[in-house]
């Protein structure tokens, strides 16, 4: 996904309300309180002053004047979104799910469409593994979601895009989640459930693994 930055017009359209609101999960987000970033630290912690400075002031004028002010900050650290620290940005957990949406595609396996021995039937069956245990260490990250919900931006200072990317994702690892709660049948908690299974898998692709090996090894034998 490419990066998305904000129209001029898009920036003017946003409620006060919304981009003040935006302004306070920046604050509580970019997290460089044990960072060694000095302009990343400088950065949040003039934000909190400046929102903390708005909600103070009883003079309207002035008021009106550390909103404006304050508007401004928010808008030029979002456009920096992607590059922001923590969970600033919506999507930056997700930044190793978008990377790899190509390798996940099922037209990515080149030994899908012509299995005519043992090599290319193990091979394919080796990348389609690999495949499924990648998204499978993806979905580990996604046991504590409730929290991530919690900490959603208003969906007004998000492109379309976005919105509908994380919308996607979200719903994807609710229904994960769901699922294997559903069907879990020991006290394990979701984390040590999921790493189990993965574990579990490790062990069978290791084996898919070996069998290939050997075909290669007896391949290349005289």
């Amino acid at each position: 996904m490419q990066d998305s930055i904000f129209s001029e017009e898009q920036e003017k359209s946003l409620p006060l309300k919304d981009v003040l609101a935006l302004g306070h999960h920046l604050a509580t987000e970019l997290g460089f309180s044990d960072s060694c970033d000095t302009l990343g630290k400088w950065m949040s912690h003039y934000l909190a002053e400046m929102m903390d400075r708005i909600e103070r002031e009883e003079d309207g004028e002035k008021k009106e004047k550390y909103q404006q002010q304050t508007v401004e900050l928010i808008l030029k650290i979002w456009k920096h979104r992607n590059s922001l620290s923590g969970d600033a940005y919506p999507l930056a957990r997700f930044k190793g799910i978008i990377n790899s949406l190509s390798i996940l595609s099922p037209e990515a396996n080149v030994w899908e469409k012509n299995k005519l021995n043992k090599y290319e039937l193990l091979a394919a069956e080796s990348f389609s593994m690999i495949v499924n245990l990648y998204r499978s260490l993806h979905f580990i990250e996604f046991v504590a979601l409730k929290s991530v919900r919690n900490k959603q931006v208003p969906p007004s200072v998000l492109t379309d895009e976005e919105q509908e990317f994380y919308d996607f994702v979200i719903s994807w690892a609710e229904e994960e989640l769901n699922f294997r709660s559903s069907s879990r049948m020991s006290n394990k908690s979701e984390y040590e459930e999921v790493s189990d299974q993965v574990c579990d898998y490790i062990d069978e692709l290791c084996e898919t693994l070996n069998e290939l090996k050997k075909t290669i090894s007896t391949t290349r034998s005289p």
